[in-house]
């Protein structure tokens, strides 16, 4: 069994080391899943030894544990930024470009709620999403046949969506693609898929309509 380097237990920087430990296991359960975890897998990633890995974390549940807050934290950065009082569009290009600048923590999200796990409440894009449906729902201007809790699964899967696009495009522009991305969607919302001579076509642009409008 090989010996781990002793180089590796020097802790110059410890601040430095934990936030080394915390990206590989972000990157880790991203790549091969959570099950993958472990705090010798995450150490060997992070070019730590693992008795050092253990003087940051006492085991694998609370490595798991703080890797998940740590990556919501940069999020929820992210999201403080931004304009509450942005329009619906806006909103969801900020929430498509957070999630193709941020695939990894968006990953754990999606990754714990197919498990069958609660979404985590905290997450700041679970709160950025719940907040646009509230407004949505608030507005009035929704088809009442609309069923929002399904929308909000559908809104949910559509991270996971951008998760992938952002994979198979890596290299773009995430600007011109989050602007993509919305453009559909909302031609979706608005007018569905399917040719329908009874529908009065959108005389609106879903660039320009109001947070919330229904076609």
């Amino acid at each position: 069994m090989t010996k781990d380097n002793p180089r590796k237990a020097r802790i110059r920087n410890p601040a430095e080391t934990r936030a080394k430990l915390l990206q590989a296991t972000i990157d880790l359960i991203a790549e091969k899943g959570p099950d993958a975890l472990s705090l010798k897998e995450a150490a060997r990633r992070a070019n730590v030894s693992r008795g050092v890995a253990y003087l940051h974390f006492v085991d694998r549940d609370e490595l798991m544990s703080k890797a998940k807050s740590w990556i919501s934290d940069q999020l929820q950065e992210g999201v403080r930024r931004f304009d509450r009082g942005a329009s619906f569009r806006d909103r969801t290009v900020y929430t498509t470009k957070l999630v193709l600048e941020h695939p990894e923590g968006s990953q754990l999200m999606i990754t714990a709620a197919m498990a069958g796990r609660d979404l985590d409440r905290q997450n700041p894009l679970y709160r950025l999403v719940v907040q646009m449906l509230k407004e949505l729902r608030a507005s009035g201007r929704v088809n009442h046949e609309v069923d929002t809790e399904i929308l909000s699964y559908i809104m949910f899967g559509s991270i996971a969506s951008t998760i992938m696009l952002g994979a198979h495009r890596k290299g773009d522009d995430l600007d011109k693609l989050a602007e993509r991305f919305t453009n559909e969607w909302g031609r979706i919302l608005r007018e569905g898929i399917f040719v329908r001579e009874d529908r009065p076509k959108a005389r609106t642009r879903f660039a320009r309509q109001a947070p919330g409008a229904a076609p």
